[in-house]
C-alpha cells in the first residue's frame, strides 16, 4: 500500500510538471502577485478541507505576516538611498468550487456519472503596509491594496471533447524594480500595475486520454498604475499535445503565437515596441522508477519586434524530480527561455534552479528554493528603434558582459527562499519565510547612465493563516 501512495504521489507530479510545460509556452505570460505569501502560491493551502453547501466547495481564509525587507525599491547597494522598512500584510480570500474529488467520492449520492461542468472562482484582498526605519523617511504613501481573482469552468470534464472558460484578475503592489529594469533603472518608480486575463480552450482526449490534443486562445492586458508607456496588450493563440505511449510517461509538444501591442508606444522615452513572438518545444513527460520522474524539453523561440532588437534561440528545460519517501521530495533543473523586458525589448533567460521540501510528522513543513540565472538583454534603443549607446561599465571586477557590436548586455540574478509552517490542524497554520535574492551587475544604462542597476535583497517575514 505505501508503494503505491508513493507512486501515485510521483504520478501526480509527473502530470503537474507537464500541465507547466504548456504554461511556459505562452510568451510573457503573467507570474502573478509580486512578494505574495508563499502559501497563498499553494492551492492546497489556499482552500483547505473546505465547507460543503449542496453541491459546491466553500473556502474562507484569512492570513497576515509581518516583518523586514531590506530594500523596499531595489536600489543598488552601491548608493546612499536604500531604504528598509518594516511590512505588514494581511490577505482575506474566498473561494467557491464544485466538490472535489473526495467529497465526490464520499457522498451519499449513488451516481457514478460524470460531471457536466466543474467551476471554481474566487477573491483574495492584499492589503500592504511599509514603515520606514530611517528618521525622516516616511513610506505610509506605497500604502495600497492588490487583490486576485479568478473564475474557471470546465466543461464535459474526462470526455473526448473538453472545453474550458477562464479569467483572471490580478492587481500586483510593487513599489520599486526588479531585473526588467521597469521605470528609471536605481529609482523608486512604482510599478503597481493591474493584469487581466482571458483563456479559451478546447480539448480533444479519444481512448481515456491516451492521446490528448489541446488548443486555445489567450488574451491579456497589463495596464501599469503610473507608467502609462509599459501598458500592454497580448493575444496568443496555443496549441499543445500530450501522448502516453507509456502507462506514466508522454511525450509533449506545444506552439504558441502571440501579438504583444504596446498601447501607448509615443510615450514610452525607453522605446517599447510591438511584436509577434512565436514559441515550439517538443519533449517527454514522465516516470523513470516509481520515485524519479523526468521533464525534458526544447525548441525554439522568435520574438519579432517591429523595431529594435530581437531574439532568435532555442530554448527548453529539463528538470528531475525525486520522491525521497511520502514526506520528502527533490527536484532540480535548468530552463531556457525568452522574456519580455521593459529595457531591451526582451531577455533571455538561463537558469538552474533546485527545490527540496520535507514533512515532519505531517505538523511542521519545510521547503527550500534556489535559483541562479544568466540573464542576456538586448540592446537599449531610441524611440524610433535605432540603437542607444551610452552603456556604463561601473566596475571591471563585477559580473557581466557587454558586446560593444551588439549592444547586449548580461546580469545574473540570484535568488533563495526557506518557507516553514507549523500547521496546528488542517485550518490554522504559523510560518516564517526567509527571503534572499540579488541582481548582479556591473552597468549602468542610459539615457543618464548614472545609477547602477543591480541590487540585493532581504526579506524576513513571520505570519499565521486560516484556510478552511
Amino acid at each position: 500500500m505505501r508503494r503505491l501512495v508513493v507512486a501515485a504521489a510521483c504520478a501526480a507530479s509527473v502530470a503537474g510538471a507537464a500541465s507547466s510545460v504548456g504554461a511556459q509556452g505562452l510568451p510573457w505570460a503573467n507570474s502573478g502577485l509580486v512578494d505574495r505569501q508563499v502559501w497563498l502560491q499553494n492551492r492546497q493551502l489556499l482552500e483547505g478541507r473546505g465547507i460543503r453547501t449542496g453541491n459546491f466547495e466553500l473556502h474562507p481564509g484569512i492570513g497576515a505576516d509581518f516583518g523586514y525587507d531590506s530594500n523596499t525599491f531595489y536600489t543598488s547597494s552601491s548608493l546612499s538611498n536604500v531604504r528598509p522598512a518594516l511590512r505588514l500584510r494581511v490577505t482575506p480570500t474566498f473561494y467557491v468550487s464544485t466538490l472535489g474529488a473526495q467529497r465526490s467520492a464520499n457522498s451519499d449520492s449513488t451516481s457514478t456519472a460524470l460531471p457536466t461542468v466543474n467551476f471554481r472562482g474566487g477573491v483574495g484582498l492584499v492589503y500592504n503596509e511599509w514603515i520606514g526605519l530611517q528618521s525622516g523617511i516616511d513610506l505610509s504613501a506605497l500604502r495600497n491594496l492588490g487583490a486576485q481573482a479568478s473564475l474557471r469552468f470546465d466543461f464535459f470534464p474526462g470526455r473526448t471533447w473538453q472545453f474550458g472558460l477562464g479569467a483572471d484578475f490580478v492587481r500586483t503592489i510593487q513599489p520599486g524594480g526588479q531585473d526588467g529594469f521597469i521605470g528609471t533603472p536605481g529609482t523608486s518608480a512604482r510599478l503597481n500595475r493591474n493584469t487581466v486575463l482571458g483563456n479559451l480552450e478546447v480539448a480533444y482526449a479519444p481512448g481515456n486520454g491516451v492521446f490528448e490534443f489541446r488548443f486555445g486562445y489567450n488574451i491579456q492586458a497589463t495596464l501599469f498604475d503610473d507608467l502609462s508607456g509599459n501598458n500592454s496588450l497580448t493575444n496568443t493563440g496555443f496549441a499543445r499535445m500530450r501522448w502516453r505511449f507509456l502507462p506514466k510517461t508522454a511525450l509533449v509538444w506545444e506552439g504558441s503565437v502571440s501579438r504583444l501591442s504596446y498601447l501607448n508606444e509615443t510615450t514610452s522615452s525607453a522605446g517599447l515596441f510591438s511584436a509577434t513572438p512565436m514559441t515550439t518545444r517538443f519533449g517527454v513527460a514522465g516516470l523513470l522508477t516509481n520515485r524519479v520522474s523526468l521533464t525534458a524539453v526544447a525548441g525554439y523561440t522568435a520574438t519579432f519586434y517591429e523595431l529594435g532588437d530581437n531574439a532568435d534561440t532555442v530554448v527548453g528545460q529539463a528538470e528531475l524530480q525525486w520522491l525521497i519517501d511520502a514526506r520528502s521530495q527533490l527536484r532540480g533543473g535548468f530552463v531556457r527561455d525568452v522574456q519580455q523586458s521593459y529595457y531591451g525589448n526582451y531577455y533571455t533567460r538561463n537558469r538552474g534552479y533546485a527545490n527540496y521540501m520535507q514533512s515532519f510528522g505531517g505538523r511542521f513543513v519545510l521547503t527550500v528554493d534556489a535559483g541562479i540565472g544568466l540573464y542576456q538583454y538586448g540592446y537599449l534603443t531610441y524611440p524610433r528603434g535605432s540603437a542607444r549607446a551610452g552603456v556604463a561599465r561601473t566596475s571591471p571586477d563585477i559580473g557581466g558582459d557587454y558586446d560593444p557590436a551588439t549592444g547586449r548586455f548580461t546580469a545574473t540574478r540570484v535568488d533563495g527562499t526557506v518557507f516553514g509552517e507549523y500547521r496546528v490542524n488542517d485550518v490554522f497554520g504559523i510560518n516564517a519565510t526567509l527571503r534572499a535574492e540579488a541582481l548582479i551587475s556591473g552597468f549602468k544604462l542610459p539615457p543618464s547612465a548614472t545609477q547602477p542597476i543591480d541590487w540585493t535583497r532581504v526579506e524576513a517575514m513571520l505570519g499565521v493563516r486560516a484556510n478552511w
